[in-house]
């Protein structure tokens, strides 16, 4: 289920996106060596990581500009580009280096190197090397092997001295043929550890689909301690020592206490019941501060004084979070910051390292019971829990201590997409009145969307969602209920006129009382898509029809009845003759987001029994025939 606008309409109506994106196949990386060294910097008293990253493109296509692309941040600096085209030095190669942003979305730590490289003919070669330094071990975390090209052959080395205590845990190796080799350096006391792997195919991005940590071939390399030239470093020996320095980061921040305490005042004025104030606090920050996401950004991870988060009305989730604790510490809560992965990650709290989390949220410790808020969903009220979160662990502050627990995981009622339709044959027409009811993120994809369009143009896109931008389908006299209230559910009522909903022939009446057919080509090219399927979140969908026939009609030959039931998703669809009534009922439920490559074909099997439900007419014939 993919939410999407389209000029001015907004819709959620399963549409089901199983499509990957091409890998890039213009060129193969036909020979790479990475290596990688800690190293002591004397002269600033320090550990840093030095990387040389080399690579050996080969063309595939004649007259190829192939852009090549450098990831980096504030902590880490790349000191030198070089490149060559068929062993010739490119003349005037000038590498852009600027912030880095996709999607609209400006990525706040991530930045980014790139140029491009002209490849004149097929089978032309260019040997690109950048060297560059981590400032610090603890953003030194994965190292990949796959690549967004074909891999011919990777060598990946890191030289560890002795002085310094790291790990390398391999992960996902199974069916991938690398082979490791560690020898011992006398000179420097060091030790080398090399892989190797060969034929590695480009990296498939599919939407919806698990984050990279969970399917590729990687490193996560985790950073202890070092002692060396009488210095002692502590990273992340244990999750003590990262809570630890957590904890350092959010005690350096140095909010305006001042500012915080009248805004929680302001906000909280007139309120008698601690439900109420939390409420008022929590939804300003929702509904005020906008969201800036970035991506699993190597730095980054103080969070932004409160008050200027405030000031701005924007912020990352870090900002957002502190300011909701800060306002609620002010109004006499207890709030606390909380660190987390989303469902992205594949690793928790069990692997200390800054590449187990990329998210935080605010922490409420109330009548014995923690809440957690977080402001980055804008339009899911308290206790409700975005997928992408329910059931990570999350790292509550505790003082010098921590609490270790899980987000809660919420049942498919959370969200529910409910509608009822009371229809009648006009003409070639059906007109009638409907009732839509959202809840959770069903209703948290509607609010987006409709909060994300021009004021004046709202109408138009609601008409069109509920529509599923189809012009016979006309709505009329439309009421919609407030839009800004996260405890509430979101209503929608309207009268409707859909044109040519129906056939007449030989007095017979041919009428198709499901116009959205949820999930109709929703079925996986079995052998083309790669990688597990993953729904945005649970769903909970009904649709109840009921069509007033003509007098002395009757249905005819009514399709039967589907029931598809197993333990991920459930599909039912029922007819009802009653006395001058016709009812339709369709209940779509997906209990489990998680759809793996080995249930794709019965998924195809059950998706191709919904379609030939779907498309089965009804006919309504006069009761003398």
């Amino acid at each position: 289920m993919i939410k999407y606008f389209i000029t001015y309409c907004i819709s959620f109506l399963f549409v089901f996106d199983a499509v990957a994106d091409p890998a890039d196949s213009t060129v193969t990386i036909t020979s790479s060596k990475n290596s990688y060294e800690f190293v002591y910097n004397k002269k600033l008293e320090r550990v840093e990581v030095k990387e040389i990253l080399n690579s050996v493109y080969t063309s595939n296509i004649a007259l190829n500009k192939f852009p090549v692309a450098e990831l980096y941040s504030n902590d880490i600096t790349i000191y030198e580009v070089e490149a060559k085209v068929d062993d010739h030095n490119i003349r005037d190669l000038k590498p852009a280096f600027s912030y880095y942003s996709a999607d609209d979305v400006f990525f706040s730590d991530e930045k980014i190197c790139y140029f491009p490289l002209l490849l004149p003919k097929k089978g032309s070669t260019a040997n690109v090397t950048f060297t560059e330094t981590v400032d610090n071990p603890r953003y030194f975390t994965t190292l990949y092997f796959s690549d967004e090209s074909a891999v011919e052959q990777r060598e990946i080395t890191v030289k560890i001295p002795r002085w310094m205590k790291a790990e390398l845990k391999e992960m996902n190796f199974g069916g991938y043929h690398i082979n490791k080799s560690t020898s011992y350096d006398s000179k420097d006391d060091a030790d080398i550890i090399t892989y190797t792997v060969a034929g590695l195919p480009a990296m498939k991005h599919e939407d919806n689909s698990p984050g990279p940590t969970y399917i590729y071939p990687h490193l996560l390399v985790l950073s202890k301690s070092a002692s060396v030239k009488d210095h002692e470093f502590k990273y992340f020996g244990s999750l003590d020592d990262q809570y630890r320095w957590y904890q350092s980061l959010a005690k350096s921040i140095n909010n305006n206490n001042e500012i915080i305490s009248a805004k929680a005042k302001e906000l909280t004025v007139g309120l008698t019941t601690d439900m109420d104030k939390i409420k008022a606090i929590f939804y300003y920050v929702q509904d005020n501060i906008r969201y800036l996401a970035f991506e699993d950004g190597m730095a980054g991870f103080k969070p932004e004084k409160a008050d200027e988060v405030l000031r701005k009305k924007y912020g990352d989730c870090k900002g957002m979070a502190n300011l909701t604790k800060e306002l609620l510490c002010a109004a006499g809560f207890d709030a606390r910051l909380c660190w987390l992965g989303t469902d992205h990650i594949a690793y928790d709290y069990q692997t200390p390292s800054l590449a187990v989390d990329n998210h935080m949220i605010c922490g409420l410790v109330y009548q014995g019971k923690t809440i957690y808020l977080d402001a980055t969903e804008s339009y899911l009220g308290i206790n409700e829990y975005a997928e992408r979160i329910q059931g990570r662990q999350v790292l509550m502050q505790n003082g010098d201590k921590y609490i270790l627990n899980h987000i809660p995981v919420a049942a498919q009622a959370q969200n529910y997409d409910y509608e009822t339709s009371k229809l009648s044959i006009n003409g070639t027409s059906l007109t009638g009145d409907i009732t839509h009811l959202w809840k959770g993120e069903d209703k948290e994809e509607v609010l987006s969307g409709i909060n994300s369009i021009k004021k004046e143009n709202t109408d138009d896109a609601v008409n069109r969602f509920l529509s599923n931008d189809n012009s016979d389908y006309v709505v009329k006299d439309l009421k919609l209920s407030s839009t800004s209230n996260p405890d509430k559910d979101l209503t929608a009522t309207y009268n409707v006129e859909i044109k040519n909903g129906v056939s007449v022939f030989s007095k017979a009446y041919y009428v198709d009382l499901d116009l959205k057919k949820e999930l109709i080509n929703s079925a996986i090219k079995l052998g083309e898509r790669k990688h597990d399927y993953w729904f945005e979140h649970k769903a909970n969908l009904c649709k109840e029809t009921e069509l007033t026939l003509p007098a002395n009609y009757k249905p005819s030959n009514l399709p039967a009845n589907l029931n598809i039931v197993n333990p991920d998703y459930e599909f039912h669809i029922q007819y009802t003759a009653l006395p001058g009534k016709l009812t339709y009922k369709k209940i779509i439920l997906i209990k489990n987001t998680h759809l793996p490559v080995s249930k794709f074909a019965q998924w195809n099997n059950d998706i191709d029994q919904l379609a030939k439900t779907y498309n089965q007419n009804i006919i309504i014939k006069p009761v003398s025939q």
